[in-house]
């Protein structure tokens, strides 16, 4: 018989690492949004049909343009990413129409509802939406869906590539800051403001010294450094630079279940699995979705 694994003894395992090869933030005012869902970003070519991003929640159209503006900054190929994978971290998907459709549902029943409602405001509906938009056939799944969410995308999206089962994945979180407190008909306060971030990542290579994600077990000594929870925090992380990032700091991430994680830069010639001395996080920097064109970017 195997003896069960005491689950308080040490983990010596191997870190998942990826490497970030892509990133891009927005932030989007409701205002902006009906300009967005025609054409949420750069690298597509033409605006969308009318009825792609009709009924999508605000956080889905946020993801995809910033999952868009990530393609065009870096030079991607839209067409490259059929095989990928995608997580999406959103924070309260659907919260304010979920508010009148439960009032309706307790006034009319079931048809009181609209059969777009589950389709575009569950979990799943951010990652599954941008994987038609793509023609990506790999995995795509929701994580988190509360304050947090970015973190347990992350470590989501990293675990989709260890032992190689995919080329590449897309890490997208997506929240309200501060949370959009909808009114008693569902609506959001104009005064509101969406935050995007998405992430494209591969199996970390040797050769690599931009942004690596580094997921370690327990057991694995970690220095103290400031936790990052929020989209805009990681906004200002990842900020791009022509040709390379700018990183001048490691944040780390703990985990529930033990281990670690963080951000830091990849080392030429190594494997990626060694850990680094982690600092704190000083930089921020927000990215803007113009008012006067979506699909554009305002650095500050």
């Amino acid at each position: 018989m195997t003896p069960i694994r005491d689950p308080s003894a040490p983990c010596a395992g191997t870190a998942i690492c990826a490497d970030v090869v892509a990133s891009a933030g927005i932030r989007v005012t409701m205002d902006q949004f009906p300009d967005l869902r025609q054409r949420p970003g750069p690298g597509l070519g033409a605006a969308l049909p009318a009825s792609v991003l009709r009924h999508a929640d605000e956080q889905t159209v946020a993801g995809l343009a910033a999952v868009l503006h990530a393609i065009h900054d870096f030079q991607m190929d839209v067409t490259d990413f059929r095989d990928w994978g995608i997580v999406a971290g959103p924070c309260f998907l659907g919260r304010a129409t979920l508010a009148v459709a439960l009032q309706r549902l307790a006034a009319e029943g079931a048809w009181g509802i609209s059969p777009h409602f589950i389709p575009h405001r569950s979990q799943h509906a951010v990652a599954g939406t941008i994987s038609q938009v793509l023609k990506i056939v790999g995995p795509n799944l929701g994580a988190g869906g509360g304050p947090g969410s970015v973190v347990q995308a992350l470590l989501a999206g990293a675990a989709l590539l260890q032992d190689n089962r995919l080329p590449g994945v897309w890490i997208v979180a997506t929240e309200w800051e501060p949370e959009a407190i909808p009114d008693a008909n569902g609506g959001i306060p104009p005064e509101a403001v969406c935050h995007a971030v998405a992430l494209a990542v591969v199996a970390a290579r040797p050769s690599w010294t931009g942004i690596r994600l580094r997921v370690l077990a327990r057991g694995t000594r970690m220095a103290p450094g400031q936790s990052v929870q929020t989209v805009s925090q990681l906004q200002g992380l990842l900020t791009p630079v022509v040709g390379d990032y700018a990183l001048p700091h490691k944040v780390v991430w703990t985990l529930e279940g033990g281990g670690w994680m963080e951000f830091g830069r990849g080392e030429g010639g190594t494997n990626g699995t060694r850990p680094e001395r982690v600092h704190r996080a000083e930089a921020r920097v927000r990215f803007d979705v113009q008012q006067s064109g979506a699909g554009t970017e305002n650095k500050r």
